[in-house]
């Protein structure tokens, strides 16, 4: 008996590889996704806004890349909880003082802005259609300041195109895949949760039917329609647990990556895997002789993933 329905997850015309190098950007599901690829060591962007929840604030955040303009002491603030950072950023990035807030963001951002100029591929994930807006401009984080300073307004999917769609235009030789964040965003209520995800996943649509480089990764549905348990979350009943992450990275590689990569990538998990094993006894010699192999064998794969690289 079959006790799930499958979702077919469709593969993408373009078969990825150590060689590509990824673009994320989006809310805490494309952050997950993100730091597991750098865990198999692919080629990955550096972070430079942390978490970024609605269309309005990623599609800025990328255009800021692209110039890149950076932040300036007007821009900091402090906040609530004692520290500073900016509306653009995640309180992540926040820091005990402005100064070193500032260094750490714009070294961040040139670093993110030559990676996204060089990206084969950009993966976006859209958390929430409702947005922020403080002084007449949308935030990435609102940093616990009293709700009274901001307004709150709902993106339709004709608007979040339209954010989009500037930028699909000036990179059109990337491949743009887009996916919906399945994190459940619970302080919009039951209704207002799926209304956001609903206008999101409809914006999405938009953008495949105008531009031939956006495909589209089911995430959501996987979590949704296939899993559909709280057991694959994690204690808040809104993120997703540990396993949960690694299952739709499986699928995406399954529909992303040409075979030879995923072979890599069982060989990488599995060293992976038992680097992380912590031995009873560490200070014995079978431990050392154990250590020894397998920094042997972590060599090796990279030295294999580095060939192929410039193979390519």
């Amino acid at each position: 008996m079959e006790w799930q329905t499958k979702v077919t997850v469709q593969p993408l015309p373009e078969r990825f590889s150590y060689a590509t190098r990824f673009f994320f950007a989006g809310s805490c599901f494309a952050i997950d996704i993100a730091q597991k690829m750098r865990d198999l060591h692919f080629l990955v962007s550096p972070d430079a806004f942390g978490t970024l929840f609605n269309p309005a604030s990623i599609a800025s955040s990328l255009e800021r890349l692209e110039v890149p303009l950076f932040f300036e002491q007007a821009e900091v603030m402090h906040f609530p909880y004692g520290a500073y950072g900016s509306l653009n950023h995640h309180t992540s990035f926040s820091g005990e003082d402005a100064d070193s807030f500032l260094a750490h963001a714009n070294a961040q951002l040139k670093k993110a802005s030559d990676f996204f100029l060089t990206a084969d591929v950009v993966v976006i994930t859209f958390g929430t259609a409702w947005t922020y807006t403080y002084q007449g401009k949308v935030v990435a984080n609102c940093h616990k300041m009293p709700a009274r300073f901001f307004n709150r307004d709902f993106l339709s999917p004709e608007k979040t195109a339209e954010l989009m769609t500037p930028l699909l235009q000036r990179h059109h030789n990337k491949t743009w895949i887009m996916t919906v964040s399945p994190i459940r965003h619970w302080g919009d209520g039951a209704h207002g949760n799926q209304l956001s995800k609903a206008s999101l996943l409809l914006a999405i649509e938009r953008l495949q039917d105008s531009f031939p480089n956006v495909r589209y990764f089911p995430s959501y549905e996987l979590v949704m329609d296939e899993l559909r348990d709280y057991r694959y979350y994690a204690a808040d009943m809104c993120h997703l647990g540990e396993e949960t992450i690694r299952y739709i990275l499986e699928r995406f590689l399954e529909a992303a990556a040409d075979e030879e990569t995923r072979d890599l990538v069982k060989k990488m998990e599995k060293l992976n895997a038992s680097l992380a094993h912590k031995p009873l006894f560490p200070k014995s010699e079978q431990n050392f002789i154990f250590s020894k192999k397998l920094e042997k064998q972590r060599a090796e794969l990279l030295q294999t993933i580095g060939n192929k690289r410039k193979l390519c």
